[in-house]
């Protein structure tokens, strides 16, 4: 879920001055994303409380499904880019 990235100004600089592409910026840079754990879902709250007391910002941004096709990631929303 792109709507819950949020991009730091340096990632908008950069997608701004180098005119690239949303799919391009998200395929080449983690745009602030940093660490991602995949958790069974049964884990998830432990997880995340766990993160949360060593000062860790967490944020759910998607899940693990069934790929369908030939897309192996699939994003919904849209990353905001803009500076």
């Amino acid at each position: 879920d792109l709507t819950k990235v949020n991009a730091p100004p340096v990632f908008r600089w950069l997608a701004q001055v180098g005119n690239i592409a949303p799919h391009e910026m998200l395929r080449t840079f983690n745009c602030g994303v940093g660490m991602i754990v995949v958790v069974a879902p049964k884990d998830a709250a432990a997880v995340s409380e766990a993160f949360a007391k060593a000062g860790e910002k967490v944020t759910a941004i998607g899940s693990v499904v069934t790929a369908e096709g030939d897309a192996r990631v699939v994003y919904d929303g849209a990353l905001d880019l803009k500076l």
